[in-house]
């Protein structure tokens, strides 16, 4: 009988060649993963001895529970589509102008209200595409604009494009591992909530954080003037401003993955936070009497600029294309949807509402004769309903042509086919590596192999090293739903070889896969591409790579102090 290590360093294959392909060789997410998938079948064809049926009834299944994934990525998109091509997101811009020039005010309305809204809806990068040519138009230097793009997203993305991460990445690979010890639903509950938590409390102080980086590295002009006490002095003024707003932010976010679930935290907190912000802005109530602002742009230096022209940057301000209330409309459709739909025990009519949309379904109960089953709730998965809906209907409340909403639809298929390859081959990939466990060779499952040798190594210190892995997940793909997908059941598995909440340590994992978004290879070209300084990776990373260790660090610690001191009994 082949050893656990031994069975754990083969079951890596598949992963350790995909994360070299990503990262090292810089191949795209679909093809290293497609070399990845073919190294998974070989290796349970031939070293694990799986039956050529169940192996491919177990990749059919992975592709299955791909397309829920799928359709709210779509259905995120095309919203997104239909508010570019209306003018809304213009809009949106042009009022961030208008409000308040103090560059860490700026820096915290964006970073804690819109993009939080943005990631809640969209997810999958959009956040950062959209806040970092907005910083660029308000006047911060390009690498400030890409470095704040990637910052803010961090606490956000486990709860984004209406709970993806959870719903579809968990969601779609936890059930086996449950084994019937906890429904999915309850389990994914769980995880919500303990995700909520975690990013509830770093919320309080990153807003704060955000504002020191800025001062920092953007406040002296050349790295040899940079003085942590003059960042201090810059940041102590706008501290209770940070403070009251990254609280309000963190803790809307928590009670709503707590009470209602993980599609409608991000949208939540971002909407009350730029409510609150906004008020606070106008009325100048806890705004600094003195503002701060970039050194003048003349000094500015290559790094900052990117090569650049900032001429033609000042040039490409937003504009107002319709009512603020009309452009912010089909995110506030998409709040209420959400919340009517995903409330706990809310009756109309003495039906109640959750188990109503819920019922809707099709699917296959048994996949080439296992029992392996896939079922779509169509209305109750966020895509269908509301999103879909609600772009169509964005196209008559902000008067666009057919043309204009073909288009909407061309993109969306357009961005979406290569991330919906990709999700296709990961979730499949990783259904054979957990289906494995069925084998005509009586060895452990590559997946179960992996969480036995990380439960080893990590030992009572797994919540500490619980986010690094999803960290590495989504620098791998770029997305927290991927690694979720690709390392949900190995943390599970682990955590319950240990004899720790398998709970709290799969929110860890779920709240890594966010900050390792941050340091992704992949956001970091595509901020880097959207800003216009593409060859300044390098400057980018060896920002961003502070704050995510500050976040890891945190995560890790507090999941301790969870796990050991305050619910150590916890599933």
């Amino acid at each position: 009988m082949a050893s656990v290590l031994t069975l754990a360093l083969v079951g890596a294959i598949p992963i350790g060649v995909a994360f070299v392909l990503l990262a090292g060789l810089r191949w795209s997410a679909a093809r290293a993963m497609g070399v990845g998938w073919l190294l998974a079948g070989g290796i349970g064809l031939t070293y694990w001895r799986m039956e050529p049926d169940w192996l491919v009834a177990s990749a059919v299944y992975g592709a299955l529970q791909a397309v829920d994934i799928i359709l709210i990525v779509f259905g995120a998109i095309l919203l997104m589509n239909y508010l570019e091509g209306s003018g809304a997101i213009a809009t949106i811009r042009w009022y961030f102008g208008q409000i308040e020039e103090d560059r860490r005010v700026q820096v915290l309305l964006i970073g804690l209200g819109f993009m939080t809204v943005i990631e809640g809806a969209a997810g999958f990068g959009t956040p950062g595409a959209l806040a970092a040519p907005l910083f660029i138009g308000l006047g911060f230097p390009p690498l400030a604009a890409a470095v704040f793009g990637l910052f803010f997203n961090a606490p956000n993305p486990p709860f984004g494009a209406a709970g993806t991460p959870v719903i579809g990445g968990t969601g779609a690979v936890i059930e086996p591992a449950l084994s019937g010890s906890m429904g999915t639903g309850e389990f994914l509950a769980l995880v919500s909530a303990w995700s909520g938590i975690v990013t509830g409390v770093t919320y309080v102080f990153w807003g704060l954080l955000g504002v020191f980086f800025l001062t920092y590295w953007f406040g002296q002009g050349d790295d040899e003037r940079r003085s942590v006490t003059r960042a201090v002095r810059s940041s102590l003024p706008i501290a209770p401003f940070a403070l009251l707003l990254g609280a309000v932010t963190g803790g809307t976010q928590l009670l709503i993955a707590w009470f209602v679930g993980p599609e409608l935290p991000d949208i939540a907190a971002g909407f009350v936070v730029l409510a609150l912000g906004l008020f606070l802005a106008k009325n100048d109530v806890l705004i600094p009497d003195s503002e701060w602002d970039f050194p003048d742009d003349s000094t500015w230096s290559d790094t900052w600029r990117g090569g650049l022209d900032l001429q033609e940057i000042s040039r490409d301000r937003p504009r107002k294309e319709m009512s603020v209330l009309l452009a912010w409309t089909p995110y506030l459709l998409v709040a209420l949807a959400l919340l009517f739909t995903r409330w706990p025990d809310l009756t109309v009519a003495g039906t109640e509402v959750l188990a109503w949309i819920q019922g809707f379904t099709v699917g296959l109960d048994s996949i080439l004769g296992t029992e392996l089953g896939y079922t779509l709730q169509y209305l109750y998965l966020p895509g269908t309903m509301p999103f879909i809906p609600i772009a169509v209907l964005t196209g008559l409340l902000h008067g666009m042509d057919v043309d204009e909403m073909g288009a909407a639809w061309r993109r969306s298929v357009e961005q979406v086919a290569p991330a919906a390859l990709t999700l296709v081959i990961a979730v499949s990939m990783t259904q054979i590596m957990i289906q494995s466990q069925t084998n005509a060779a009586d060895l452990l499952g590559m997946m179960e192999a992996l969480s036995r040798v990380l439960a080893m190594g990590a030992g009572g210190l797994l919540p500490v090293v619980s986010p690094w892995v999803g960290a590495i997940g989504s620098f791998m793909t770029g997305s927290n739903t991927s690694s979720n997908i690709l390392f949900s059941v190995l943390q599970y598995d682990a955590a319950e070889t240990v004899g720790l909440s398998r709970a709290i340590v799969v929110s860890l994992q779920n709240v890594g896969g966010g900050l390792g978004n941050m340091v992704s290879v992949l956001n970091i070209a595509a901020i880097c591409g959207v800003v216009g300084i593409t060859g300044r990776e390098g400057d980018l990373l060896r920002k961003a790579i502070v704050p995510m260790t500050l976040f890891a660090v945190f995560a890790g610690l507090f999941g301790m102090l969870l796990t050991y001191v305050l619910v150590p009994g916890l599933f």
